[in-house]
């Protein structure tokens, strides 16, 4: 038995792999019920999983620490590991909650030795349980670890129709989006569309007739408006017709003043004079071209390489 990976302690105490005095020492941290792990370990929210699948043989592990056990970059607000236990004697303990659902057989799946709810049921769970923006954040972190796609949560969606706060997957899934790079990126953009904020694209070079010019973490075509992740780009994006607000450091320090600016750039935004034309002739942006293409080949949007 590994003893630097969580492990059940009445185990290996069984097996001789640990003494009675090396248990009652403080070599061990034990995070849930007959469960330890090496104080030295890093207590990840991956390891908290794997942990709490030890509670029980019949344990499924769901919910944000499934997110984790299934690769996903997640550094959540509150760490509890949720547990679905279909077993009477299992109780919560601090840093675990047990849920009472009905899993099918096709919504579990293993990670190593551990029980666990499928990436489509997790973010299902995900999007019912936290709070829209916390949820969206995880769940841009779970479809772009496992190349889930929406259906497939909807799917799920659809098979339990009497569940309670089903409500609350669809406005989740609207948010999501597999292309944001962390979960800093991710809170600023849900930040943004807490404040009715149009939905942007992610992650996108703003491109002109000789290439690349700007890359925009958050893009709205829509009003030729978007958010750099590098400095220089107000000056080249403008002369494309893109009023471009540059922002290394997406975090939330002074959301507000940045929702405001943004909201400054949208509304001092003047087609017709950026782009020359008269303004009896052009009231309102135009939608790409077939090729993609903005305000006649003037600019256009392309994904960055994931």
């Amino acid at each position: 038995m590994d003893i630097n990976e969580p492990f059940r302690m009445d185990r290996a105490l069984a097996d001789g792999t640990v003494s009675r005095d090396m248990a009652r020492s403080t070599y061990f941290r034990k995070p849930f019920p007959r469960v330890a792990l090496g104080q030295d370990r890093p207590f990840t929210m991956e390891v908290r999983a794997r942990a709490a699948g030890l509670v029980h043989e019949r344990a499924v592990v769901a919910g944000v620490a499934a997110a984790a056990l299934h690769r996903a970059q997640v550094a959540p607000l509150d760490p509890t590991v949720d547990l679905v236990v279909d077993v009477a004697g299992v109780r919560e303990a601090a840093g675990l909650r047990r849920r009472r659902l009905t899993l099918t057989p096709d919504e579990i799946t293993r990670v190593g030795r551990t029980r666990v709810t499928t990436p489509a049921r997790t973010a299902y769970d995900l999007a019912r349980w936290s709070p829209r923006g916390e949820a969206v954040v995880v769940l841009d972190a779970l479809f772009r670890a496992t190349g889930l796609d929406l259906d497939a949560v909807r799917a799920v969606l659809a098979a339990h129709p009497d569940d309670r706060d089903r409500t609350a997957v669809e406005p989740a899934l609207a948010w999501v989006d597999a292309r944001s790079p962390g979960p800093t990126a991710s809170r600023c953009r849900v930040a943004l569309l807490a404040r009715d904020f149009p939905v942007p694209l992610v992650e996108q070079e703003l491109c002109g007739a000789r290439g690349s010019v700007a890359t925009l973490a958050l893009a709205w075509p829509e009003t030729r408006t978007g958010l750099a992740r590098h400095r220089g780009a107000e000056t080249a994006a403008r002369e494309l017709g893109w009023e471009v607000l540059e922002r290394p450091d997406l975090g939330l320090d002074g959301i507000d003043h940045l929702a405001a600016r943004l909201e400054r750039l949208t509304e001092r935004w003047d087609p017709p004079r950026m782009l020359a034309r008269p303004k009896s002739w052009w009231q309102l942006p135009l939608p790409p071209d077939p090729d993609g293409w903005y305000d006649g080949g003037r600019s256009r949007l392309v994904p960055r390489p994931r």
